[in-house]
C-alpha cells in the first residue's frame, strides 16, 4: 500500500497525467464538489501546464483495516514558483489487486 502512495506522488512529480490519475477509484468524488470528469480535465490543465512539479512525501504513516486503508502524510508540493508544505490524508480501497485513492483530505 505504501508503494502504491509513493507512485502516485511519483506520478504526479514526473508530470505523468495518466498513471496520476490511475491511482484514484472510479468512485472518487473530489472534495471540490466538480464531476470526476471535469475534476480530470482540471488535473490534466494544471499538472501538464507546470514546467516541474516535485512532490516529497514525508512522516508516511499507513494503516490498513482489510480492503480499506489510510495514508497520513506531510506533503512538501514545490511547481514553478509555488512552494507549499501539508497534511494530507488518503483514504484507499483494493480494487483487483490494486490500491486506488477514494478520497483526498488537506490538513487532516
Amino acid at each position: 500500500m505504501e508503494a502504491a502512495v509513493r507512485a502516485w506522488g511519483a506520478a504526479w512529480s514526473a508530470r505523468d497525467v495518466d498513471r496520476y490519475l490511475s491511482a484514484y477509484a472510479s468512485d472518487f468524488a473530489p472534495a471540490s464538489g466538480l464531476s470526476r470528469k471535469n475534476w480530470e480535465e482540471e488535473r490534466r490543465a494544471r499538472i501538464g501546464g507546470k514546467s516541474s512539479i516535485s512532490v516529497t512525501l514525508e512522516k508516511l504513516v499507513v494503516n490498513i483495516d482489510g480492503q480499506s486503508a489510510s495514508a497520513s502524510f506531510r506533503q512538501t508540493y514545490r511547481a514553478d514558483k509555488l512552494n507549499q508544505t501539508d497534511r494530507k490524508t488518503l483514504e484507499l480501497r483494493r480494487v483487483g489487486g490494486q490500491w486506488l485513492i477514494r478520497k483526498e483530505t488537506v490538513g487532516a
